[in-house]
């Protein structure tokens, strides 16, 4: 990607307070898709990141690419100080422009809009020569006209915990270098991870144990995929419940020994928009705040929902192979083909002992159509520090074998080879509550989509309709792997649910936090020893067949959101009520 300083890139933490809308003309953060172009298998689309600004600085006689920026309102870019400075001084502004809207920089684009600079403002406590305080403001000549490409971003309001967002995944675009090392041509994007600053500083003490700030933070993979040469300025975006915000602006990155490019086997460094709120907001146009909803569950408008439950699969959803037998005698090979796991990294592994990184799977997910699948927001936000969501496994059986193979109907059947797909965004609930686990639920949008034509992937059906979401049931069909290493096949149980003022009783005598409410659907522990006590992981499928668009399918209910770490206690699973979520489901998703 871009032309980063070889130094690092800044990063902006992640906020879980409401979001600061820019314009009063238009929401912030909101994006539509409206043209795609592939680019090397990515696929990249036009309007997709409508906050992105392309800064073009005057040499010679000739005006060229330069850096990133981020748009903030209709006379405001915020980009990084050391892009608008030479090795001595700031650079006038009859010597900069701004393009809004452009995702290649040699073919003309009718949605790019070109504006003058009319002030350049750069943060009192920076110097050039230093990395400090690297961010700046361009206000420009004319306002900018809003569209479907072009869009304003949010900021994050209030919260500076850098802690909050350690492990979290936010996208860096731009028009940095790419893996060839020349510049890009298109617009390019990378999802990657945010460290804590003690893995940074240990990973090159040389560089980041002498450089970074508590005004700074640090993400990156440190595989090759990262910010670059020609990314400076650019941001750090994250999702958050289908509003996007930034937390950070690509600062320096590592040189590599004897070259002026970035080495992307380091992290970047990141300016933390979060420390610079206030005087960004003294800097731009004075506008009225309004605040995010706060609902646990939202209203999506009728003429919406109808456009967003087109994106689901509803014609070929939950697939039911095996119709004819009786649920507890179906074959589990090719019967509940949605079923995933997450794969996460273990930041305590040295890869360089590894041809490929060594993952952890830890949670499972559901697949609802090619790009989107749901899971447990504690499974994003409540794992072990060292663990760093990294990727989806799609088509998975036997986890302890390469090729899965089983006996169907008298007959060895082996399945289609695994699918492991890069995360792209992960939107978790808004109102996630990690002690009472209230609205433990989330969503992964994968960066290229799942292939559904193979017999070991497919989407499970939701219950969009009002038919579906009412139905209710005594029994459900739960899909899992356990959480003990006893078992690496996937296992299917019928399980019997308890009413949820039972429910709650129990919960209530043992003291426990967790939260129950109708938005849970409590179900009974299978009787077992205590020797074969197999709790399922997090995240795993609660179903039942209903008839869905003339046709028996799978039908998604439950989500397990919190079950016993102890055999002796006998107390309720409890699953996330998918049904009453649909709502926030559909307001999130998109093309």
């Amino acid at each position: 990607m871009a032309r980063v300083r070889c130094w690092a890139i800044s990063l902006i933490p992640l906020c879980l307070l409401p979001l600061v809308a820019l314009s009063l003309a238009q929401s912030c953060g909101k994006r539509v898709a409206v043209n795609r172009l592939v680019v090397h298998g990515a696929l990249a689309k036009e309007g997709y990141w409508p906050w992105f600004a392309a800064l073009f600085q005057k040499n010679g006689g000739s005006f060229n690419f330069s850096c990133g920026g981020t748009i903030l309102d209709k006379n405001t870019v915020l980009t990084a100080a050391h892009c608008v400075k030479t090795s001595n001084r700031i650079i006038e502004v009859q010597n900069f422009i701004v393009k809004a809207g452009l995702i290649q920089l040699s073919v003309a684009n009718n949605n790019a809009k070109e504006y003058k600079a009319m002030k350049i403002i750069v943060h009192p406590q920076y110097r050039i020569g230093s990395i400090k305080h690297d961010a700046a403001l361009i206000k420009l000549e004319t306002d900018i006209s809003y569209s479907n490409a072009i869009k304003p971003i949010c900021l994050c309001d209030q919260d500076e915990d850098q802690s909050a967002i350690i492990g979290s995944w936010g996208t860096v675009i731009g028009f940095g270098r790419d893996e060839t090392d020349n510049p890009s041509d298109t617009l390019r994007e990378t999802s990657i991870p945010v460290v804590s600053t003690i893995t940074c500083i240990e990973s090159n003490r040389e560089v980041f144990g002498n450089h970074l700030t508590s005004d700074m933070f640090c993400a990156g993979n440190r595989n090759g995929s990262s910010a670059c040469n020609g990314d400076s300025g650019g941001g750090l975006f994250f999702n958050r419940d289908g509003t996007w915000f930034i937390r950070g602006i690509v600062s320096f990155t590592k040189n590599r020994e004897g070259s002026y490019l970035c080495d992307t086997q380091e992290y970047t460094v990141f300016t933390d928009v979060a420390k610079y709120i206030k005087w960004i907001k003294q800097n731009m146009r004075k506008t009225k705040v309004s605040a995010q909803p706060t609902e646990a569950v939202q209203s999506v408008p009728v003429k919406d929902k109808n456009r967003k439950i087109e994106l689901l699969p509803m014609s070929t959803c939950g697939p039911n192979k095996y119709g004819r037998l009786a649920e507890s005698r179906k074959p589990v090979l090719f019967g509940y083909p949605w079923v995933a796991l997450l794969e996460y990294l273990d930041e305590t592994e040295s890869n360089e002992d590894y041809d490929t990184p060594p993952v952890e799977v830890l949670c499972q997910a559901t697949l609802i159509s090619e790009l989107y699948l749901i899971t447990s927001a504690s499974c994003i936000y409540d794992m072990p520090k060292r663990y760093i969501l990294s990727s989806v496994r799609l088509g998975e059986y036997d986890k302890d074998e390469t090729t899965d193979c089983a006996v169907v109907r008298s007959k060895m059947v082996c399945s289609p080879p695994l699918q492991i797909r890069e995360i792209d965004t992960v939107i978790a609930h808004k109102n996630y509550n990690n002690q009472t686990f209230a609205n433990n639920i989330a969503l992964i949008r994968l960066r290229d989509p799942a292939d559904t034509s193979q017999s070991n992937v497919k989407p499970i059906c939701l219950p969009v309709r009002n038919e579906l979401r009412n139905q209710q049931s005594i029994h459900y069909t739960l899909t899992a792997w356990t959480a003990c290493p006893c078992s690496s096949l996937l296992l299917r149980s019928i399980r019997e649910v308890i009413s949820l003022r039972e429910c709650k009783q129990l919960f209530n005598e043992l003291q426990f936090s967790t939260e129950v409410t109708n938005n849970q659907i409590c179900i009974k522990q299978l009787p077992v020893s205590s020797t074969d006590c197999k709790f399922p992981n997090k995240g795993a499928t609660l179903q039942r067949l209903l008839t869905v668009e003339g046709k028996s399918r799978y039908v998604m209910y439950g989500l397990l959101s919190t079950s016993p770490e102890d055999c002796d206690v006998d107390i309720p699973d409890v699953h996330v009520n998918v049904a009453n979520y649909v709502n926030w489901i559909l307001e999130n998703i998109e093309e």
